[in-house]
């Protein structure tokens, strides 16, 4: 599913304190954007940071945080020793340590944070706080300890770690607070409360251009300058998305954050550089990914269904989700072979896993059976595709079974024995060396009718006009084809994703904790171990928010601009 922007969203669900709330009054106060200097890479705006705050801190979700193996895993990454180096360095520099209490002295209500170098940390923080909150907080009580500079005739106040070289600078001005890791920063700000005519964000192009994208802004708002911050060797190294070529299309983002006592809704617009190539063709297939839309049974642990599909991405879909696992001959290596010495004779039980019914490969080629599978899709030209997934417990309760179906809308009728055919030459070679059971036989009748493996394999298929249905489970596949006389709604969109948290977390857990056994530690008391990605870190990630029960995005493109709301219903 595509996540644009997902881990700053994550840090604004997290500072939201996933906490009910009203929704918020239909005219906002003017942006702090127009008190911060240009050229900021980021900027993330709180309606009123200090209530968040306190909400975020009072949470369940923050105490079961703190104490899960996600936070675990987190407190031993490099991310976070560069981070608590940079604490740190600001405490030598401002007297007193950026903690929770810190924090807490200096939120104000209408507040705005802007990152000019992600990479050392420079920052400038404004906040509209009381001059009785200001004179009483950490941070005003250590300015003794400060250099103290003016500008059009308003002081503030610099310090310098002479260690570190970290710059910590604050003023006080018209119940604004001022805080920043540069003097210049600081300085800049305090011109632009003078009314002065400095340089300031909200008039800088990229910035203009991005909130012209939006719409009112939410409770948060969050405005990133990709086309500057994709370049920074620090998103290469921390975006864990690891989608850096597709965030490279967009000039900028919005994001505004929206809550409700059972919703928090996050609407998005995203400025691409230039119009895509292919917008015509997302626009003409946006109609037929809203057709598929009907086929989602309600009951469904993860669906999406996107525009244009590439070849490789629908062969990759029907491989990877449907057809899989993929036996037969291994690709050849390029990487030479390590030598084992002691290596056990042929005929070790070690070696049970190998195949003896498969030619090897020769002349240092693939031997691959999907050379038909992909001639078909290019034949028939894919507009859009759906993927269906969802797990089921056996009823002894120990595994799992994951259901996969996916559709394929071409621009053509599919033929359904060149499908068979295309799909028995994938399967054929992983599953038998003389064609037993990847024979095709029938199954089910009228609306209903499809074709199915006679062997082991669990794979059916089925067409219907310009549709292709390929699934590992033949009570899902019926399932969706019941649904094909049911009416369409909703509008074109090129991408609709879902994920039902509430049904799936289970099966998650119990499906990871047995993949993950073995490779746990049986030493009791184990202090030092790292947790297991899946069953414990991952997990413990899902019961901090086993709250909200399911998550929803549509996305949609005029032009230049992607408009994306994604939502996050509550189960609570």
């Amino acid at each position: 599913m595509k996540r644009i922007a997902a881990l700053f969203i994550l840090v604004l669900l997290v500072a939201a304190g996933w906490a009910a709330y009203q929704e918020a009054p239909p005219h906002p106060a003017a942006s702090l954007a127009r008190l911060m200097p240009q050229n900021a890479l980021l900027f993330l705006e709180a309606r009123n940071f200090g209530a968040v705050l306190r909400e975020w801190n009072s949470s369940s979700e923050k105490q079961l945080w703190l104490s899960g193996d996600n936070h675990e895993v987190f407190s031993r990454s490099r991310l976070f020793l560069r981070l608590k180096q940079a604490q740190d360095e600001f405490a030598s520099a401002a007297g007193l340590p950026p903690d929770m209490s810190f924090l807490t002295g200096v939120a104000g209500e209408q507040s705005a944070l802007a990152v000019y170098d992600i990479g050392k940390l420079e920052f400038l923080y404004v906040t509209q706080l009381s001059s009785a909150r200001t004179i009483k907080s950490g941070i005003w009580q250590q300015r003794a300890h400060f250099e103290t500079r003016e500008i059009e005739g308003k002081p503030f106040y610099v310090r310098t770690d002479p260690q570190s070289g970290r710059v910590v600078a604050f003023a006080m001005d018209d119940d604004y607070l001022v805080l920043g890791t540069r003097e210049d920063l600081v300085a800049a700000a305090l011109s632009l409360l003078a009314n002065q005519k400095a340089a300031a964000l909200s008039q800088q192009g990229w910035f203009v251009d991005a909130v012209k994208t939006a719409k009112d802004p939410g409770e948060l708002r969050l405005v990133v300058h990709l086309a500057e911050v994709t370049r920074t060797p620090q998103f290469r190294t921390y975006w864990v998305q690891q989608n850096i070529t597709e965030l490279r299309q967009y000039e900028s983002s919005v994001s505004d954050l929206f809550r409700s006592s059972s919703t928090y809704r996050e609407e998005r617009a995203l400025l691409l550089r230039d119009t895509p190539e292919n917008a015509a063709d997302a626009a003409d297939a946006g109609p037929q990914v809203t057709e598929l839309m009907r086929l989602v049974p309600p009951d469904t642990g993860f669906y999406r269904a996107f525009a244009a599909p590439s070849v490789e991405d629908s062969l990759a879909m029907l491989e990877q989700k449907v057809l899989t696992p993929r036996l037969g001959p291994a690709p050849v290596s390029k990487i030479a072979p390590t030598v084992a010495l002691g290596e056990p004779p042929p005929g070790n039980s070690s070696n049970l896993d190998v195949r003896i019914d498969t030619p090897p490969t020769s002349n240092g080629e693939e031997t691959s059976g999907d050379g038909a599978l992909k001639d078909m899709l290019k034949k028939t030209n894919v507009r859009a595709a759906l993927q269906l997934h969802s797990s089921e417990a056996d009823g002894d309760g120990v595994f799992v079974r994951l259901h996969s179906t996916i559709v394929l809308r071409g621009a053509a009728e599919w033929e359904e024995p060149v499908a068979q055919q295309a799909i028995q030459a994938v399967l054929s070679p992983g599953l038998t060396a003389s064609r037993l059971g990847v024979a095709w036989k029938k199954a089910g009748a009228g609306a209903l009718s499809y074709s199915e493996l006679d062997g082991l394999a669990r794979v059916a298929i089925a067409v219907r006009g310009k549709c292709l249905f390929v699934s590992n489970d033949p009570a899902t596949l019926r399932t969706v084809l019941a649904r094909i006389s049911q009416p369409v709604s909703g509008e074109p969109a090129i991408y609709y994703a879902g994920f039902d948290h509430s049904r799936e977390r289970q099966n998650f857990l119990r499906l990871t904790a047995l993949v993950d056994q073995p490779a746990r530690t049986n030493a009791a008391g184990d202090e030092g171990r790292q947790p297991q990605f899946f069953s414990q870190n991952v997990a413990s990630l899902s019961k901090t928010l086993a709250g909200v029960k399911s998550q929803s995005i549509i996305a949609r493109r005029a032009g230049r601009v992607e408009t994306q709301t994604v939502r996050y219903e509550w189960a609570q």
